[in-house]
């Protein structure tokens, strides 16, 4: 992402996903204005934090393709996320709109 400040436009953009990108519309359209600016932050940061692994993602995606499988000293990590925002669960964050 370049140095430009970030929009709704450039966040959904930036997302990997369509699944991500429809998850982030959902949120930024049914969430109480007054809370997006934490909505927002989070979603730069899952962002930020994307972009920072993608070099350690195309260095396995190599060895994976050079050996067939992974190091053996690879350890994987979760995102934070909820299991509501992995299902895309848009009446919990209606929910959190309407609170």
């Amino acid at each position: 992402m370049s140095t430009e400040p970030w929009t709704i436009d450039s966040i959904a953009h930036a997302l990997p996903h369509s699944e991500l990108r429809a998850t982030f519309a959902r949120e930024v359209s049914f969430t109480d204005v007054r809370e997006l600016p934490a909505i927002l932050d989070r979603w730069v940061n899952f962002i930020e934090q994307f972009e920072a692994g993608r070099d350690r993602v195309e260095q396995l995606r190599s060895l994976v393709q050079e050996n067939g499988h992974l190091p053996p000293n690879y350890t994987a990590s979760l995102i934070d996320v909820t299991p509501d925002e992995l299902q895309g669960n848009t009446e919990d964050i209606r929910r959190r709109g309407a609170a």
